[in-house]
């Protein structure tokens, strides 16, 4: 087991910034009770949007920010902490972030963001534990993502394999890569199995079933179709499918298990229910 020690600096940082976050609005409660309610600003024309969110929403929208890549935003974090309202959300996340706050590498916030990814976007441990920050940090991660998506050809035209995302496959694969991973953004071309896929840099190579890429992403699964026998070895062919979206099934130490499908469908049926903006 592996002792972790703090320092007194760090202990007062905990103080000045994990405790007094309890009064702020879009903060998790960090365990205080019989504590009477913030009292939040009425915000108009965003009755679709949790209550906790609201403001951040109409800040970011009225600097611009791209409302379909907000909905986006919003149903990920639906989709990983429930707007925070999950149990499992918030016993965890203050644990999570006492880790975070001291140099820990964990996923942190309403967005589950991890601090070194929050770094890249100006973001830090305290802004992903704000629903402004965390709805900041998501949708920079969505848009880079999907750019990148863009960029090796996939489009706004439904995903070839699998009909219950966006409708658009560039989108589809940004959220799938929130969750797996910026790696699986790549050309993905046919093997001699009909029911399997692969990354093109591959053609004329012999690969096998388990190549996550990440140590949680152990497989990946067909939709709908039986899962691939382990250990079972595809040629990979030079024939690229349009707009494919890889299935990878995810092993967590939490029992908390998903695939790259059933994740997207979760935030595309989020995604329609913010139609008020």
């Amino acid at each position: 087991m592996k002792t972790f020690y703090i320092t007194e600096t760090q202990l007062e940082f905990l103080k000045q910034h994990l405790l007094s976050e309890q009064s702020v609005i879009g903060a998790p409660n960090y365990g205080m009770v019989n504590q009477p309610p913030t009292k939040q600003k009425t915000i108009k024309g965003f009755d679709c949007v949790p209550l906790l969110f609201r403001p951040a929403v109409s800040e970011l929208k009225s600097k611009n920010y791209n409302p379909l890549f907000l909905k986006t935003a919003l149903g990920v974090i639906g989709r990983e902490s429930n707007f925070g309202s999950s149990d499992r959300y918030s016993y965890l996340n203050p644990l999570k972030s006492l880790w975070g706050y001291v140099g820990g590498q964990t996923s942190i916030g309403y967005g589950q963001i991890k601090p070194e990814t929050a770094k890249e976007f100006g973001l830090d441990v305290t802004d992903l534990n704000t629903a402004v920050g965390a709805l900041k940090g998501v949708y920079s991660i969505l848009v880079k993502n999907y750019n990148l998506a863009r960029s090796i050809g996939y489009n706004a035209e439904p995903t070839s394999n699998f009909k219950e995302g966006t409708g658009n496959a560039a989108l589809d694969m940004a959220i799938a890569a929130f969750n797996a991973g910026t790696q699986k953004i790549v050309k993905y071309c046919q093997t001699n199995d009909p029911n399997v896929k692969r990354d093109c840099k591959y053609a004329g190579q012999l690969v096998e079933q388990g190549f996550g890429g990440t140590i949680n992403i152990v497989e990946e699964i067909p939709y709908n179709t039986p899962t691939p026998q382990p250990n079972k070895k595809y040629t990979v062919t030079d024939k690229l499918v349009q707009n494919y979206l890889p299935n990878f099934k995810t092993k967590r130490w939490d029992g908390v298990n998903i695939s790259t499908h059933g994740y997207i469908k979760e935030v595309a049926n989020n995604i329609k229910k913010f139609s008020c903006f």
